[in-house]
């Protein structure tokens, strides 16, 4: 590919951060590049095998892995798989807008109340017409009202969910209403009527963890980014951002490298923005020396979050899903808040979803020796629930480097450290409670609980506020102290609610272009 020598903006990442923004700013008739080190994801038969995506070939592998330690004694590696539309491409398409007391902070260990000092600087409100506009452009699936802790909307959604329940979903919805619930289905960026993206869902089994072979799920590679490309936008996938250059306190281009050949090259730009996910944005900043000009640097890579999410899988004495069918379709909110005069936890717990079984293949991988084949014959009789509950930001949690240690590229390698808050803890397990009985009400004779300890829902790392003493960019997405620095992807985020980010991913990036469009 052929770039050019200077762009007016360039940014980082193609996921909804950066995909939002961009095709904000083409419209405005603004000269865009986006650079992403991910591929273009190819629409086959590969699309729905996990031995080709998650086994033996790992098609979209990233070409360097993170470096996590989260205690317990390990230190693992963990390798990305880098796709053009980031992680949309692989996602589960729940689609869900923050709830607006979710905007006044993280909770209070022991209390009903919010920490301030989290707080978002606006509120829902501030929001809700991205959120709208972002719900057109990825066409999402829902019904307005059936949610009980939906926050104020005023847009119907564009088209409703599937007509029809898997068996595990309608198990899972009966046994909800019988316990006194309301139980609904989740919002979802799939073209479910065949009116609101390229072609209709099949309700087939593969679509979280998996692409979409026929472009059904609208991740960003099937809706947003092409409009951006038709906008006259450009696209360099496969390359890699190495190294943000400043002259004084204004970035003046950037270093790239292309994966494939090799070849190393400079871009200029006018305005900057990172896009890269809550991991990936604070690695490069902190490869760039961000840290030691910005106002707010100390704080890049702090308080990374990334929801106490667990899974609790219920056994039963038959054939879950005979028809194999697409199944992440229910969602319980009725404890978002919490309950109250509730012994277990006070201030607000999270959400329930249903989600698929882990392929055979992938479970026959993970499980202890000895139980393999046990374990992959066991996930035709499992029905799942997703415990989302939130993260509470701290300052020792964080993305880090080191300078000595070097990735292929020459790149200090990306290195995470973790431990989840005792609250964190508290509110899955009150999650779990409930979750296993719904199942249980459903007809599960035991249950397995596993926490989820991937960063698939990272946050934080870049805190957006008021004060450039306690974050890293302003409530536009400026950094502090850096003339055309941006931020618009997770990493922002001050505290994560408990529902999917994504879709306050995007919709924070509409707000923000339109406010740099507007300059």
């Amino acid at each position: 590919m052929n770039l050019k020598k200077e762009y007016d903006y360039i940014i980082v990442g193609s996921g909804f951060g950066g995909a939002f923004a961009a095709y904000n700013l083409t419209k405005a008739g603004k000269e865009v590049l986006i650079i992403d080190r991910g591929i273009w994801p190819t629409r086959d038969d590969s699309c729905w095998d996990e031995n080709k995506l998650h086994i033996i070939d790992h098609l979209y592998r990233g070409k360097t892995p993170a470096i996590i330690n989260q205690g317990k004694g390990n230190i693992i590696k963990d390798w990305p798989d880098d796709t053009v539309g980031g992680m949309s491409t692989f996602y589960g398409a729940a689609s869900f807008r923050m709830r607006e007391n979710d905007f006044n902070g993280s909770p209070i260990d022991g209390s009903e109340k919010r920490d301030e000092s989290n707080a978002w600087p606006y509120n829902y409100n501030n929001l809700e017409p991205y959120y709208d506009e972002a719900e057109k452009l990825i066409g999402v699936a829902g019904i307005k009202g059936s949610d009980p802790k939906e926050p104020p909307r005023d847009d119907e959604y564009q088209h409703a969910p599937a007509s029809e329940l898997s068996p595990p979903a309608a198990k899972i919805e009966k046994a909800a209403k019988k316990l006194g619930l309301n139980p609904f289905q989740i919002p979802m960026a799939i073209n479910f009527s065949g009116n609101f993206g390229k072609e209709k869902c099949i309700l087939c089994p593969t679509c979280d963890h998996y692409l979409c072979k026929i472009e059904a799920k609208n991740d960003l590679a099937v809706t947003v980014l092409p409009q951006v490309l038709k906008m006259g936008g450009t696209i360099a996938d496969n390359t890699r951002v190495l190294k943000l250059n400043l002259s004084e306190k204004k970035v003046t281009s950037v270093n790239i490298i292309n994966q494939e050949t090799n070849e190393k090259s400079t871009i200029k730009g006018n305005n900057f923005i990172i896009a890269a996910g809550a991991l990936s944005t604070p690695h490069l900043l902190l490869a760039s020396d961000i840290d030691k000009i910005a106002d707010g640097g100390d704080l890049i890579g702090r308080n990374l979050m990334r929801h106490a999410n667990g899974v609790v899988a219920g056994f039963f004495p038959f054939r879950t899903n005979k028809k194999n069918m697409f199944q992440k379709q229910i969602c319980i909110t009725d404890f978002y808040d919490g309950e109250k005069n509730s012994d277990d936890l006070k201030g607000n717990w999270g959400i329930l979803q249903d989600i698929s079984s882990i392929g055979k293949g992938v479970l026959k991988l993970n499980a202890p020796f000895g139980l393999k084949n046990i374990a992959a014959l066991s996930s035709a009789f499992l029905i799942n629930q997703l415990c989302i509950a939130e993260d509470i930001p701290q300052y020792e949690n964080r993305v880090y480097i080191d300078k000595d240690d070097l990735d292929i590229y020459d790149m200090p390698k990306l290195k995470i450290f973790h431990r989840e808050h005792p609250r964190d803890i508290k509110a899955r397990n009150v999650l779990y409670k409930k979750a296993k009985k719904i199942l249980r009400k459903a007809g599960a004779l035991f249950f397995y609980s596993m926490p989820i300890e991937t960063f698939s829902h990272a946050l934080g790392t870049c805190k957006m506020g008021i004060d450039s003493k306690t974050s890293v960019v302003n409530k536009d997405g400026a950094v502090w102290g850096i003339d055309n620095l941006y931020i618009t992807d997770a990493s922002i985020f001050p505290s994560g609610g408990s529902v999917n980010p994504s879709l306050t991913i995007g919709a924070n990036a509409l707000k923000i272009s339109e406010k740099l469009i507007k300059k």
